[in-house]
């Protein structure tokens, strides 16, 4: 038996061989499989994922939550020339298992594993690169257009969750699709939950939508008398599906979907395979656009996820015997999420003018506490980016003073909306731009890298990125009295000692809007600058002493905050005084710091730039974060042989 060191018995205690689960490949072993034997296949991969994933972390709740209904896909339609299409992704681990990839499950999200979404890089199965909510239903109808032109028959299937069909997006595809009139089938998943807890009127309405238990163990029941009919029976079953369907749309109050132009079906127990199964066969024929309602439970079959779904979204190493986490956060560290969450909850209980915005990331932008302590000054706006952004917009035009805490692959949704809403009305919205730059495991869907050329391409935006816990914490509780333009602070997924921010930051330095020189700026010459931005500083710390030690190099090392508006005239005397200078900072090279700069300073100062570190402009895998800098030359020790080989 596999033991391993920090979760031996857990590993001891659950089986890691599967009769059935071992016989399957692909879907077409899947679907050599009989009916009776679809719930126990679904209990070794919901005991393959619980035990696996005790080990090496990853998207849990969510995943655990669709086993039924990924086994009943892929047993239904004939995937991959059915088009299967997810929603999000973070739920593809059971299809990911069930295509070929289960061995490999011990990987995700690791350096050089699989992904932890769909990727078509790795699997004909998945269709499309996936990580934003919101995107299925049109691609779903991209698929299904397509189909219809060339004249092909094969199916088309998207699965959405109920908090991303909130988005605009979908919303839109659903107006889209109705009127299209296209075979397709929209799967609707209803959790009651994103990351956060659903909020919004289509959330309360799903649930006024689900009829009761009894309602749907009777309906089982009468399902199964008939199809044991053996004469009569296909024929009542037909006419009990129609009468059903009937029922629904005469007693449902809020025929939401159906007034798009959509069938409705269910709701369906998502747990129930043999149902699922039964119920996607008859629509596996379906000429129009249909819509089932699924119900599924987050965490599904895993009692601590069922209890906590939000705290088991995505884990770390964890005992699958009592769901204890083996590494818990050091306590004398603190996130910079955390420190947002605490400075704002000071900041909003001395100013009633205050509020704070989330798009449905309550939890991963540190807001819990402040959500929980004062609602109506929080307003989690959930999948909608956009809105959340006119929203804060229009808070600020009004005299109130918006917060507006985004991770910073989901501001690339609202760009417009900040160009048209913020920026040309120069109206101050506070951004907090959490996830800046190299995020690390969940890949290049989420990767922060896009959002300093999208700030600097935008008139009027002021742009801070502080290199610390403290410069964070001062910077928030600047905001707070800055009035004259939006202001955007962007910072990594990072940590720093709770003891830092005891530190008193010198708040004098935010208000020259001056770089930082770790440096003695009265030497007249050094053989290097280090331009350093942002979170870069601790890097372009170690890369000096390492000079100095190993190439006895005099470096003048120069901490660049304030992105815009940028001090120039200190930033070129300072250059003055290097022979050579490099940039580093963790965002694509043409849509960077480094480019703005470069385009500001003198034409004989530019003469003395060697290098600029940044990410090369293409996809950015997973992994870890330092194995992902040392890939693309950003680790202390690239940089390091770089400037040996141009240096000594």
């Amino acid at each position: 038996m596999k033991k391993d060191k920090n979760n031996s018995e857990a590993s001891e205690s659950y089986p890691l061989s599967y009769p059935l689960l071992d016989q399957i490949a692909s879907p077409l072993d899947l679907r050599n499989l009989s009916l009776k034997q679809l719930e126990p296949l679904c209990q070794e991969i919901r005991d393959c994922l619980i035990t696996t994933l005790a080990e090496t972390g990853g998207h849990f709740a969510s995943n655990l939550g669709v086993v039924e209904l990924t086994a009943a896909l892929h047993y239904v339609y004939n995937t991959p020339d059915d088009r299967l299409i997810w929603d999000v992704g973070h739920q593809i681990y059971p299809h990911k298992m069930l295509t070929g990839r289960r061995k490999q499950l011990k990987s995700v999200r690791q350096t050089g594993g699989i992904s932890g979404f769909p990727r078509r890089e790795e699997s004909i199965y998945d269709i499309y690169n996936t990580g934003h909510a919101g995107t299925s239903i049109s691609q779903l109808l991209g698929e299904a257009i397509a189909r219809d032109r060339q004249n092909k028959s094969h199916k088309c299937v998207c699965v959405i969750g109920d908090a991303s069909i909130t988005s605009g997006m979908a919303l839109e595809a659903l107006n889209h699709g109705g009127q299209m009139k296209t075979a397709c089938l929209v799967i609707l998943n209803d959790n009651n939950m994103s990351i956060s807890a659903n909020v919004g009127a289509l959330s309360q309405y799903l649930k006024r939508f689900i009829r009761s238990r009894l309602y749907e163990k009777l309906k089982r029941l009468w399902y199964s008398v008939l199809m044991n009919l053996p004469i009569f029976g296909s024929i009542l079953l037909n006419l009990s599906f129609k009468l059903e369907m009937l029922f629904v749309n005469l007693f449902i109050r809020y025929p939401f979907f159906q007034a798009l132009g959509f069938r409705c079906v269910g709701p369906v127990d998502g747990h129930d395979i043999i149902s699922l199964v039964k119920v996607l066969a008859k629509l596996r024929v379906t000429e129009e656009p249909t819509l089932l309602h699924v119900y599924t439970n987050k965490g599904h079959g895993y009692k601590p996820a069922e209890l906590n779904p939000i705290r088991y979204h995505s884990v770390s190493v964890f005992n699958r015997n009592d769901g204890s986490f083996i590494k818990e956060p050091a306590k004398d560290r603190i996130s910079f999420s955390q420190i947002v969450g605490e400075s704002l909850l000071d900041i909003a209980t001395r100013n009633s003018k205050v509020i704070v915005i989330s798009p449905a990331m309550v939890e991963g932008s540190g807001l819990r506490k402040i959500y929980d302590t004062m609602p109506s000054r929080v307003f989690d706006v959930g999948i909608a980016e956009q809105h959340s952004i006119s929203f804060a917009g229009a808070l600020a035009a009004t005299g109130m003073i918006p917060y507006l805490c985004i991770y910073s692959t989901f501001l690339n949704r609202g760009i417009d909306q900040l160009i048209q809403d913020i920026a040309l009305m120069n109206l101050p919205v506070r951004l907090i731009i959490d996830r800046a730059g190299c995020v690390g495991p969940d890949g290049e869907t989420h990767q922060g890298l896009y959002d300093l050329g999208l700030l600097l391409a935008v008139p009027n935006i002021q742009v801070y990125a502080p290199a610390s816990g403290s410069e964070l914490k001062a910077m928030l509780y600047y905001m707070e009295s800055h009035n004259h333009s939006p202001l955007a602070i962007r910072f990594p997924k990072a940590e720093c000692l709770a003891s830092d921010l005891a530190v008193d930051f010198n708040s004098e330095f935010i208000l020259s809007h001056k770089a930082i020189i770790d440096s003695d700026f009265a030497r007249e010459k050094h053989s290097l600058g280090i331009i350093a931005v942002g979170a870069m500083w601790n890097i372009g710390l170690t890369l000096k002493k390492e000079l100095a030690r190993e190439l006895d190099l005099s470096v003048m090392l120069i901490g660049l905050r304030w992105i815009r508006p940028l001090d120039l005239l200190a930033l070129e005397e300072a250059l003055k005084r290097v022979d050579k200078f490099i940039i580093i900072e963790d965002s694509y090279l043409h849509s960077s710091a480094a480019a703005y700069l470069l385009q500001l300073i003198q034409a004989k100062l530019l003469t003395r730039h060697l290098h600029t570190f940044a990410f090369p402009e293409s996809p950015i895998e997973h992994g870890k974060r330092e194995d992902i800098l040392e890939k693309y030359g950003l680790s202390v020790s690239s940089i390091m042989n770089f400037l040996q080989s141009k240096l000594s």
